[in-house]
Formats: C-alpha cells, structure tokens, sequence
C-alpha cells in the first residue's frame, strides 16, 4: 500500500512455464506445490501469476522460520521475484489493452468459428456447382468455374474472420 491506498494489480493468467521460470522452479515443481496447497490451482490451464508470487514468498518464509530464522537472501530472492511477476502482469495487462495480445480464447473462437465457416462452404460447393458442372466439358473452364468459386469462399471467410476478430477485440 501506498499512502494508505491499496494498489491494484490487473489479473493476468499465465501458463505452468511462466509460473515456474518467474519462481525459479521447474514445471514439474510448479505442479508439486499446487498438489502440496502452496499454489492455488490453475483454472483451464492458466494460473494467478500475482498469487502465486505472493503465495510462494509466504511459503518460503515459513520454510525459513521453521529452519531457525530468517534466510534473508531466500526472502529477498522471493520479493524479487514477486516483483518480476507484478511488472510482467502489469506489462501484459497493458499490452492487452493496446491490443497487442489476444486472449486464447477469444483466438480459439475465432479459429474455430472461421474453419467451421469454411468447412461447411467447401462442403456445399458441390451441390452449389453439380448443375453447372454437370454438362461442361471443357477442362480449363471447369477450373475456372471451381476456381472463382473456392475466390468467393476465401473472401466470405476473410470478411466473417475479420468480423468475428473484431468482436473478440472488443
């Protein structure tokens, strides 16, 4: 706290590998201390990064007490740390808001929104072009007719793509 006010933090999600590398620990170690209780638990694969910064000093300095004292570089390297996380949360927080990163699931959505777009236009061209396929005979303008087609689909797809990116942009 500053001043008497409390600072807030933004809350940023981070991965297992994020966790370990900002503790100084393995991702295995990461998983051992959510397991053991000193880490909360991730939540669809992605962790408080700020918690558990804060969670983990107050692991170490129990650890410190209970072997005779105070390790005060233990302690200093776990401030440190915590640090390191906060200043990463704030940078992402504020390179998510500038728009430079996307939430997962927001590039999930549109992943999954946009091929489900273009499956199900490839799969209809068929019967969109079995009439007109079905009487030529001309190989060059059977491929132009299919090209022209597959043009009309890639542009939906962009045009719906460049849509759904925006929603998820905000």
């Amino acid at each position: 706290m500053a001043h008497g006010k409390a600072t807030q933090i933004p809350e940023v999600l981070v991965n297992t590998a994020v966790v370990a590398e900002v503790l100084g620990v393995s991702r295995r170690r990461v998983s051992q201390l959510v397991v053991e209780g000193v880490l909360p638990a991730p939540v669809a694969h992605r962790y408080d990064a700020l918690r558990c910064g804060q969670r983990y000093i107050a692991y170490q300095r129990r650890n410190s007490e209970r072997q005779g004292g105070s390790n005060t570089e233990d302690l200093k390297k776990s401030r440190a740390d915590l640090l390191k996380a906060q200043k990463r949360n704030a940078d992402l927080a504020y390179r998510k808001q500038i728009g430079e990163l996307l939430d997962i699931e927001d590039v999930q959505t549109v992943v999954n929104e946009g091929a489900a777009i273009f499956v199900g236009q490839k799969r209809a061209m068929g019967s969109r072009l079995a009439g007109q396929l079905a009487g030529m005979t001309n190989p060059t303008a059977i491929m132009k007719l299919l090209n022209k087609e597959n043009d009309a689909i890639l542009l939906e797809l962009s045009k719906k793509l460049s849509a759904l990116a925006d929603r998820a942009n905000g």
